[in-house]
């Protein structure tokens, strides 16, 4: 998937333009996967800057490497939000969303945030989300936010 976003991206020419918004947005519903994914993006398409944001950190080296510009924002809702809010996040350049694991970022919480996140990309966008399981939750976001979404269940192959 990574090397699909490096390749896609390069239409976009990402250039090294000071404070540019980020045009990949990953919701992670831990740290340990938001970390993960990062290190992916890291290792897959060097070429972009990625910024990986949680709690439980100081949100000033978040929002200092948020100024200089991303590429690529992989966060858990809560900190997205908290730099949305103070006006540190603008996702009004995301063009692919992705929502890894919304299964469990509904049970431990994210629902209303994930919305309010949603809420705040362009609407002309690729969205992805992954989900081991499909809650109503679940179902109703990608119908709400997705579209044309399109279902693939791994446990029936």
């Amino acid at each position: 998937m990574h090397g699909i976003f490096n390749n896609v991206l390069k239409r976009y020419c990402i250039c090294s333009r000071f404070s540019r918004n980020p045009r990949v947005l990953v919701l992670a519903p831990t740290r340990e996967l938001a970390v993960q994914v990062e290190k992916e993006f890291m290792e897959s398409a060097p070429t972009l800057s990625t910024l990986c944001v949680y709690g439980g950190v100081p949100i000033s080296g978040q929002q200092r490497k948020l100024q200089n510009g991303v590429d690529i924002a992989v966060g858990t809702p809560g900190r997205i939000m908290d730099l949305i809010e103070r006006g540190s996040l603008a996702l009004n350049e995301v063009r692919y969303l992705v929502l890894d694991e919304a299964d469990q970022m509904l049970a431990i919480g994210f629902a209303e945030d994930i919305e309010k996140i949603l809420e705040n990309v362009p609407t002309n966008r690729q969205s992805m989300l992954f989900s081991a399981t499909m809650p109503s939750w679940v179902s109703q976001i990608s119908r709400k936010y997705l579209k044309n979404p399109l279902t693939i269940d791994l446990v029936s192959f």
